[in-house]
């Protein structure tokens, strides 16, 4: 069983990265950096809000030098308690944090990539990308509100980046079929879609039933429900990444 680890760590910056994004910078102590020196960045981790809510997001970064941890929020306002919190919070705030121990790679090797995303999952897609081998191919289709949301996104890989616009991605989104209109890479491949619960259904049912990919070549993953809490969905979510 996966040790996990807790604690609880102060606000040292807050910058937004896009309109849309913020990047929430802890300061790191000694101790705080030996007991999580064996943790997957890139993997989830659980969010104690002081309100007594809970909520899972990755661990975007961990600088062992500048002795930083980094998480980014999809900023929307008071819509949700994270959103909130991270549009209201001030360096020197506190936060709870806990993750499991482990450097399970996020990725298995491949010749070619693929990335498939809305803006929940640019974090960990934007973590993947920074741990991929250099020289390898990688595609990547993120669906972020607005063109004022791109941002540089780092790679030894040879990236090929399309951003894809959707302003209301709480009422519908396209993802799903553009990729059924898109080229797919074909062999000796891997394929990762993060997304909202109904695009992903759709994108496994692309990937699994109709094309007939091995399931060791995608992974797929919801992050969220159009309509629903994070507490409400997550029943739904463990059950459609089981299958």
């Amino acid at each position: 069983m996966r040790k996990g680890v807790q604690s609880v760590f102060t606000v040292s910056e807050k910058t937004f990265l896009t309109p849309h994004y913020i990047r929430i910078k802890f300061a790191m102590t000694d101790e705080q950096l030996e007991l999580f020196s064996n943790v997957q960045i890139g993997a989830h981790n659980k969010i104690f809000f002081p309100d007594d809510t809970r909520r899972t997001y990755t661990t975007r970064h961990i600088d062992f030098v500048e002795k930083e941890l980094w998480i980014d929020f999809v900023a929307h306002g008071d819509n949700g308690p994270a959103s909130a919190w991270a549009n209201r919070t001030y360096a020197g705030d506190s936060l709870a944090i806990g993750m499991k121990e482990g450097r399970r790679p996020l990725f298995p090797e491949a010749n070619e990539y693929m990335f498939i995303g809305d803006s929940t999952a640019l974090p960990v897609i934007g973590a993947m990308l920074e741990q991929l081998p250099a020289g390898v191919a990688a595609k990547v289709i993120m669906e972020i509100p607005g063109k004022e949301d791109e941002m540089k996104l780092f790679s030894g890989a040879r990236l090929d980046i399309r951003w894809v616009y959707n302003p209301q991605p709480e009422q519908t989104s396209d993802l799903a079929k553009i990729i059924r209109g898109m080229e797919l890479p074909d062999e000796n491949r891997f394929v990762f879609a993060a997304a909202e619960y109904n695009t992903v259904k759709d994108l496994k049912s692309y990937f699994r039933d109709e094309l007939a990919w091995k399931s060791e070549s995608y992974s797929v993953v919801s992050y969220w429900k159009r309509g629903e809490s994070e507490d409400q969905s997550s029943a739904k979510r463990r059950e459609e990444r089981q299958h």
